[in-house]
């Protein structure tokens, strides 16, 4: 009785499930950020590192707890940024619909806008990461 022919091991289904989520939720991310370039940025780092872990042949993703992590900072970042415009829109028109002086409604609209950007910039930094994590596990001799 022979064994039969052992093909190269397949990746695990978990590595497979995050480089489609990667792509899907970075181009998602890029579509929604189209007229904001940090957001578009994002989404398009996120596709390409899915793209790098899509590609990567038989070996699995060292750290996928991580990348997953990284992943999920990255969109939850995006949407708390577009909760938060949605926020301001809501307070500005609050403030003006009271009669409050367009100065005013601007100084009080300034943390709001350092929240934001500091929100787009932990984003970008996260799909960098997760991108930096499939550049390595593709290029890694494993």
């Amino acid at each position: 009785m022979t064994a039969p022919a052992a093909g190269p091991p397949s990746p695990p289904k978990r590595d497979d499930r995050l480089a489609l989520a990667a792509i899907a939720l970075g181009s998602g991310t890029a579509l929604l950020g189209l007229h904001t370039p940090m957001t578009l940025v994002t989404g398009v780092v996120l596709g390409l590192a899915g793209a790098l872990l899509a590609i990567r042949g038989d070996r699995g993703i060292p750290s996928p707890r991580l990348m997953s992590a990284a992943l999920a900072l990255a969109v939850l970042a995006v949407v708390a940024v577009g909760l938060l415009g949605l926020w301001e829109e809501w307070i500005v028109g609050q403030r003006l619909s009271e009669g409050a002086s367009p100065s005013y409604v601007t100084a009080a609209m300034r943390p709001y806008v350092r929240v934001s950007a500091a929100l787009r910039s932990l984003a970008l930094f996260s799909a960098l990461a997760m991108l930096l994590g499939a550049a390595t596990t593709r290029i890694s001799g494993k």
